[in-house]
């Protein structure tokens, strides 16, 4: 019985607590808990978790892991704090993951090459899971067991192209004295090699696949008009047959980089295709562009099976908003976390007519088929707007509108001194929490000339309001929205870098160690998802072997001996220059309240993450994966006899880069 005293909203029962937190998200439901030690259970109790989870973020990773171990608590509190950490540019764990010539990074599992000098490896470690075993496959073996005739072959080449769902598809090219190339479709976990097939061509070439069908691409196809258009050929995986259908050209989709004007994708049993070009664009009269975005069954991809997105749902912009430069754009197909449905995102440096200097952007449209839609007046909306202001007499140059939500302004021409582009080696955008992710090299005005790679995030919050019902427009929502000017108000970014200066006399060792491990010279290569950012650095001292570093943003992320950064915080930058901030020792410590940890010894990553989530009752439990310690590797399945094994686990090669590091403290 609660006392006449308790404030009224520590006297609310459970239900109506349950009601309140239905209206907030993820982010505001983890704040809420941590008012009062009364509202702990909010983010507790697995039943009372369980539908805040499965309707707020019901796409993510934790709520798949949530479906299978009923840990609803813990999903929520681990994606609230992966988000903070993404925003905040605060990280929880820093480390070299490997060495390797070459690499991709794939639905969590990183796959990387040993190749030029024996033994050949291929490696895949997944990431998400922190393992401590990795799949390793004997080159040499594949190759003998795949295409024999290749062993008398000196000169050959190796490269991944993809992985999801445990198959994995890659490129081998031998000469012979004609070079040939061979895309092998191999399942490690299995010790099956389940189709090998001579490539007519490799140019652009790119492999999407689920756990029952695979297709991969070229950018080969002579077309009438003299231009090469793209070609894909599918792949059953449960009769390991191909499709009925030779192949299917795509004539109509224009663009050829796959990452900047192109995207291919497979979500759930589609293949989708998407371009931001248009052929013969110059002819339009009204200077618009639109998405041009395509998807068919997977078992069934012939032309009258395939679904193209209207013009009234994929427009784009128009060409009067003024110039693009491609070289900062990026295009995707994403799944929404909440929503669950599908999107485009994409990120555009534009010189915006009535906007002073240049601005990057970061663009949201839905995908939406048939008569499936959004919002039902979004046609009206839009035609209603050209009856406002115009901005160019000579022709319909009216904007139409853009949900808040789906449009967040980025960098403008005040930082343009700061951010080059040769210098950013990655740019990123995580819509779950509305924060945008460079990789830059921000060289130290002390050591000029030496590089030093820092993370830099952008975030904004919503402002309460800002997002519209998906249900449709009432009439008096569409006159205001009318009334609306073309370009949406800009919402201030929080700007955060990380690792930071240490402006205090004393020496941080651990932030030394940290600025160290990150900065090996050598020409960049990265990438990321939504928890994590991987890049190469190579050095010419060591033959090209390429030190992978791996740094991630997952409070469950347990990889033994590791740099713990859970008390190295991303600082608040003002843009007025990057080390134009407080010192570490007096940063303001914004994300102690949800991700501050103990002073965890180094590499007690293993051990233990952060101190909020071990319980009173047993201070060994831990919310966040345990780290593995099985004494016996996984067990792959043997080969068919008469053939040699090509596949087997052993120890990642992480924890062996970790104790020679530690070795050399």
């Amino acid at each position: 019985m609660t006392s006449p005293r308790t404030p009224g909203l520590l006297r609310l029962p459970y239900e109506l607590v349950a009601y309140i937190v239905r209206s907030l998200g993820i982010d505001d439901v983890f704040s809420f808990s941590l008012c009062c030690k009364h509202f702990q259970y909010i983010i507790r109790e697995d039943r009372f978790c369980k539908p805040v989870v499965m309707t707020k973020v019901p796409g993510t990773l934790e709520a798949q892991e949530a479906l299978q171990t009923g840990r609803f608590s813990r999903a929520l509190r681990r994606v609230a704090k992966r988000r903070t950490a993404v925003s905040q540019a605060s990280p929880y764990v820093a480390g070299i993951v490997a060495c390797a010539d070459s690499y991709g990074f794939f639905g969590g599992k990183l796959c990387y090459v040993v190749e030029a000098r024996p033994p050949r490896w291929l490696r895949i470690l997944d990431i998400h899971k922190s393992t401590q075993w990795e799949l390793v496959v004997d080159i040499p073996m594949l190759i003998r067991a795949a295409v024999p005739r290749a062993m008398e072959s000196r000169k050959c080449k190796f490269r991944v192209l993809y992985q999801a769902d445990g198959v994995v598809s890659c490129l081998f090219s031998f000469a012979m004295p004609r070079t040939e190339n061979w895309l092998l479709i191999i399942k490690p976990e299995t010790h099956r090699i389940l189709e090998v097939f001579r490539l007519e061509s490799t140019a652009r070439i790119f492999v999407r696949n689920n756990d029952k069908f695979l297709y991969f691409g070229t950018h080969s196809f002579e077309d009438a008009d003299g231009l090469r258009k793209w070609v894909i050929k599918g792949f059953d995986l449960t009769t390991l047959s191909w499709l009925p259908h030779p192949r299917v050209c795509l004539t109509q989709m224009p663009g050829c980089d796959i990452g900047s004007t192109v995207c291919f994708e497979i979500f759930g049993d589609y293949f989708y295709g998407l371009s931001n070009q248009r052929l013969f664009e110059a002819d339009d009269p009204d200077w618009t562009s639109h998405y041009y975005c395509f998807r068919f069954p997977l078992d069934d991809p012939s032309s009258n099976k395939l679904q193209t997105m209207s013009k009234d749902k994929s427009w784009r912009r128009k060409h009067t908003e003024g110039p693009i430069d491609d070289r900062w754009g990026f295009l995707s197909l994403e799944i929404d976390e909440t929503s669950e449905s599908l999107v485009i995102l994409e990120c555009r440096k534009e010189w915006l007519t009535g906007i002073r200097g240049s601005r990057r952007t970061y663009y949201t449209t839905d995908v939406v088929f048939g008569e499936e839609t959004i919002i039902e007046d979004q046609e009206r909306v839009r035609l209603a707007s050209r009856g406002g202001a115009c901005d160019h007499p000579q022709r319909d140059d009216s904007i139409p509108y853009r949900r808040p939500e789906y449009v967040h302004a980025g960098d403008d021409s005040s930082v343009a001194s700061l951010l080059v582009r040769s210098k950013a080696h990655l740019c990123a955008y995580i819509r779950s929490c509305q924060t945008f992710i460079d990789l830059i090299d921000d060289p130290c005005t002390e050591t000029l000339g030496s590089q030093r790679l820092r993370l830099r995030t952008g975030h904004r919050r919503l402002e309460t309001g800002t997002q519209l019902v998906r249900d449709g427009l009432t009439p008096s929502t569409v006159d205001e929205l009318v009334q609306q000017p073309a370009t949406q108000p800009d919402q201030e970014n929080t700007i955060f870098i990380w690792p930071p200066k240490n402006n205090t006399p004393e020496a941080d060792l651990s932030l030394d160690r940290v600025h160290k491990l990150l900065n090996v010279e050598g020409r960049i290569i990265a990438t990321s998802d939504e928890r994590s950012v991987i890049y190469a650095s190579s050095d010419a001292t060591t033959g090209g072997v390429k030190d992978l570093v791996f740094i991630s943003f997952d409070p469950a992320a347990r990889f033994a001996g590791m740099e713990y950064c859970g008390k190295i915080l991303g600082q608040r930058s003002f843009e007025d220059g990057y080390d134009a901030v407080s010192s570490i020792k007096e940063a303001t410590p914004s994300r102690t309240a949800s991700q501050l940890g103990p002073e965890v010894p180094l590499g007690a990553a293993a051990y233990a993450t952060d101190h909020s989530e071990v319980s009173k009752e047993n201070p060994r439990r831990s919310d966040a994966a345990p780290a593995q310690s099985i004494a016996y590797p996984p067990s792959v399945p043997q080969p068919p006899v008469g053939t040699d094994a090509w596949v087997a686990y052993q120890g990642a090669m992480h924890l062996g880069i970790q104790r020679e590091l530690l070795c050399f403290r």
